[in-house]
């Protein structure tokens, strides 16, 4: 009976120790600077820089040598395409959860995002109120 009991213990600690493990790695994927190619379907040409920045669970969003938006975010890789929550705690829409999905592939990052402040997340990717085409900066 100790021995069952032992063996479910670690079976779920194992479940779970990879789960959080596969979490990781997704959000390792994320680090470093994006710049914004395209934005709702329309080219941004490089000289804009515009940027959107991840460090941890932290996010930082620039437009040239400014920040206009800073905040945490919350990923969750279960679904296909994954979730991502930006809470927006600095810039215009401070106090705010922006809802979307994404997908990382090599050096593109494909995102979709609700208005901030709706409770509706898109469903799909190029189905959200904000779409872009990020590509990581070298």
């Amino acid at each position: 009976m100790k021995l069952g009991v032992l063996v479910l213990s670690f079976l779920f600690f194992t479940v779970g120790q990879t789960a959080q493990d596969d979490a990781a790695r997704e959000l390792a994927k994320l680090q470093g600077d994006w710049a914004i190619s395209s934005f709702n379907g329309e080219s941004v040409p490089a000289e804009a820089e515009a940027y959107l920045v991840f460090s941890g669970d932290k996010y930082e969003q620039w437009t040239g040598p400014q920040v206009d938006e800073r905040g945490t975010i919350k990923i969750d890789i279960k679904t296909k395409p994954m979730k991502i929550d930006l809470i927006i705690v600095e810039g215009a829409d401070a106090g705010k959860t922006q809802l979307g999905v994404y997908d990382v592939t090599a050096d593109t990052l494909t995102i979709s995002l609700a208005a901030p402040g709706e409770t509706g997340r898109p469903s799909a990717l190029h189905q959200g109120a904000v779409n872009a085409v990020l590509k990581k900066a070298k």
